[in-house]
């Protein structure tokens, strides 16, 4: 299996927790990456997940 060496901030603040380790990216922006991050609304995390 490869090793990922792309931005891990990015991909923690996609699923919004610390998938790699410790990470203060989600402390400094609590949104989700790219151009619509800020604005764009995500689904309602349901119970059953």
């Amino acid at each position: 299996m490869a090793r990922y060496r792309g931005p891990k901030s990015k991909i923690s603040r996609r699923f919004k927790e610390a998938i790699f380790g410790p990470d203060k990216a989600l402390e400094r922006r609590p949104y989700g990456p790219g151009q619509h991050g800020n604005t764009r609304r995500r689904k309602k995390e349901s119970e059953y997940s």
